[in-house]
């Protein structure tokens, strides 16, 4: 008997499907994922799937509880929450760039979401650690969310604008804006770690303003 026929398929779960899904993600973008596309993936009928997930929608939020479990946000300690803060948002800049189709999912997130839940509750609770009262952490933890997916969006958004700085070249409409034209070789040489701690840097300080 060969190895091929004594081989026996990982059995379908939840987390299996859900990787699954966002390995889709990563290489064709949202639009791409269908049951039987998902199906294709693993190698099963794409009603196999139904069994665990009933929608598209369900499926969408198991991505999302996989890529919020790559978030590790740790408990509330004596670590000053500015170095919290900044953290907090390298790490979940790094994670979605490493996975940008998803980056619109992300954004949309309710918080009726359990693992969007589950994460913000987690840094509200370095936050309130630190000294906020419940509104200023609620509102800072909105100014950290919306400010890292808006950087991570314009990095993925103007890479091709750096990557034709690189050859020398840009491709803009005929009619662009004259600042635009102008702003496009600053864009090509832009160091987007330095564009991310200049961003982080403002609204620190605004932060200890308002403390």
């Amino acid at each position: 008997m060969s190895a091929l026929s004594t081989h026996t398929r990982a059995p379908l779960s939840r987390s299996r499907i859900a990787t699954a899904a966002l390995a889709i993600v990563d290489r064709e973008g949202l639009d791409a994922l269908s049951m039987r596309r998902l199906g294709a993936e693993l190698g099963v009928e794409g009603m196999a799937v139904y069994r665990h997930f009933p929608n598209k929608a369900a499926i969408l939020a198991g991505v999302v509880e996989v890529l919020l479990a790559k978030l590790v946000i740790p408990p509330p300690s004596d670590v000053p929450w500015q170095a919290v803060f900044r953290e907090l948002s390298h790490t979940y800049r790094a994670l979605l760039l490493r996975h940008p189709h998803a980056i619109p999912l992300l954004a949309a997130l309710p918080l009726s979401d359990p693992a969007t839940a589950r994460a913000a509750g987690a840094v509200m609770a370095q936050l309130r650690a630190a000294g906020f009262d419940a509104q200023s952490a609620l509102k800072t933890l909105a100014t950290i969310t919306s400010y890292v997916i808006g950087v991570a969006q314009w990095e993925v958004g103007t890479a091709p604008y750096r990557s034709a700085g690189a050859r020398g070249s840009f491709v803009l409409p005929p009619a662009a804006d004259p600042y635009l034209v102008e702003l496009l070789p600053q864009l090509a040489a832009d160091d987007c770690d330095d564009t991310f701690e200049f961003g982080l840097d403002v609204i620190v300080r605004g932060l200890e303003a308002r403390s």
